[in-house]
C-alpha cells in the first residue's frame, strides 16, 4: 500500500522533541502521549488510503502502532456517505469515490475505543498534470527534479512523494552452497534469483511549494531527490514514480511547520501549541492533539527510467574481496558452515579434482538480503 509517508516526520519531531525538552503545560499533550495520527489524501482520481497510527510513549523509542478496528467514512454536506474498510492493519481504503466537485466532504472516523474524531469541510480540489520529472548529472551525484504548471492559476500550493525502485546485481553467481557438511550445486533458478533483485524505498520528507508569491501558477525545477556518486541506486537501472496533488493553503502552512521543526530538531517547543493544530478534532476530548492534514485533491503520477548507459563513469564498488578456500572439511566449514560466506565455483587442480572453492560474503553473492527477487510489473 501506498503511504503518504508523514509518519516518520511527525512521530520522529514529536517525541524527539519531548525527550529533549522540558514539555510545556498543554491540554493535550502527556509526559507520555498518544496521539492519533491521520494520513493519507482523499483521491478523487483513483483508491483512497487513509493511514491511522497512535504514537506510543516514549520507553517505546519512537515508535508508533496502527489504529485498528476503527470506523472511518468520508461524508458529504448532502449527507452521502463512503465507508472505508479497513484490510491491512490502520489502512482504510476505499475504491474511487464519486465526489461532487460543488460540495464539502469530511473525514469521520471512530476507534474501537468510542473516541470520535472529525475533520473540517473540505474543498474537492483539482491537481493539475505533472509536467516532467527530470535529471541531470552534477558534480555530487544525480538530481531529480519535478515540473508543473496550472494555466488557471488556481493551484497555488503543490506536495508531492514517490517510490524509488532499482535493480541491483550480485558480484558473481554462487553456482555452489555447502549445506550438511557437504558441497552441492545450486539449481539454475535459486542462483539466478540471488544474482538479481530489486529495491525499493520511498520519500520521508516534506515535498511542498508554493508559487502563491509568483506572476504565473509554474513549478519549475523542484527538487525531489539527490542520488550520491557511485550509489548502488544507479548501478544497473533505477526508475522513480513521483505523485503529485494540490493542497491548500492551510495545509501548506502546517507542512511548513511541520518541515521546519524536522530540519531543526529541538525547536518543536519554540512554536505555540495551536500551531500544530491540523483540520482534525477530537468530538470527544477537545484538548485531544490530533496529528495530520487531511486534503481532498486527484492524485497525478509519472514514472521515469534512468539506465547506467546514461550515467557514463557511474563506477559503483561494491567492495567485494573474493577469497580461494581449500577442498577440505575443515576449511569449508570454518568459511562457509556459518552461511555468512558463499561459494561462487569451485576450482580445478592439475589432476582435473576440485582443489579448492571461491567464496564470497553473502551480502556480495546473495541480492535478497537487500531487496527481492521479484520483478515489478512496470520493469
Amino acid at each position: 500500500m501506498k503511504r503518504n509517508y508523514i509518519t516518520a516526520v511527525f512521530i520522529f519531531v514529536f517525541l524527539l522533541s519531548l525527550a529533549c525538552k522540558k514539555p510545556f503545560v498543554h491540554d493535550g499533550i502527556t509526559e507520555s502521549p498518544s496521539l492519533l495520527v491521520v494520513e493519507g489524501v482523499i483521491n478523487t482520481a483513483g483508491q483512497t488510503n487513509i493511514y491511522l497510527s497512535r504514537t506510543l510513549k516514549l520507553a517505546d523509542k519512537l515508535k508508533a502502532s496502527s489504529e485498528t478496528k476503527a470506523k472511518v467514512q468520508v461524508e458529504g454536506q448532502n449527507n452521502v456517505v463512503f465507508p472505508l474498510t479497513e484490510n491491512i492493519a490502520g489502512t482504510y481504503s476505499a475504491a474511487q469515490m464519486n465526489l461532487n466537485p460543488n460540495q464539502q466532504y469530511r473525514l469521520r472516523i471512530k476507534t474501537a475505543t468510542g473516541k470520535e474524531y472529525l475533520s473540517d469541510l473540505m474543498t474537492v480540489r483539482t491537481t493539475p498534470a505533472i509536467d516532467s520529472v527530470n535529471w541531470e548529472k552534477t558534480a555530487e551525484g544525480v538530481k531529480i527534479y519535478v515540473n508543473a504548471h496550472d494555466n488557471t492559476n488556481n493551484t497555488k500550493y503543490y506536495q508531492w512523494n514517490y517510490e524509488e525502485t532499482w535493480e541491483i546485481r550480485s558480484s558473481a553467481y554462487s553456482e555452489n552452497i555447502y549445506k550438511d557438511g557437504a558441497m552441492q550445486g545450486r539449481n539454475q533458478n535459486e542462483m539466478l534469483s540471488m544474482y538479481t533483485c530489486y529495491v525499493n524505498d520511498r520519500s520521508t520528507g516534506l515535498l511542498i511549494a508554493s508559487t502563491a508569491k509568483l506572476s504565473s501558477d509554474v513549478v519549475h525545477r523542484f527538487p525531489l531527490v539527490t542520488i550520491q556518486n557511485r550509489a548502488e541506486k544507479l548501478d544497473v537501472r533505477y526508475s522513480i514514480l513521483t505523485r503529485q496533488y494540490a493542497i491548500g493553503k492551510e495545509a501548506f502552512d502546517y507542512l511548513s511547520i511541520m518541515k521546519k521543526n524536522s530540519e531543526q530538531l529541538g525547536s518543536f517547543f519554540d512554536i505555540q501549541p495551536s500551531e500544530i493544530n491540523g483540520n482534525i478534532k477530537c468530538l470527544t476530548d477537545p484538548n485531544e492533539l490530533v496529528i495530520g492534514f487531511m486534503t481532498i485533491s486527484g492524485i497525478v503520477e509519472k514514472r521515469i527510467f534512468i539506465n547506467y548507459t546514461q550515467v557514463p563513469g557511474w563506477n559503483f564498488n561494491m567492495n567485494c574481496t573474493t577469497l580461494t578456500v581449500p577442498n577440505r572439511k575443515d576449511s569449508l566449514d570454518a568459511y562457509f558452515k556459518d552461511g555468512k560466506n558463499l561459494v561462487t565455483i569451485s576450482n580445478l587442480g592439475l589432476s582435473g579434482l576440485i582443489e579448492s572453492y571461491s567464496g564470497s560474503t553473502a551480502n556480495c553473492l546473495d541480492c535478497r538480503l537487500k531487496g527481492s527477487s521479484i520483478k515489478p510489473a512496470f520493469w
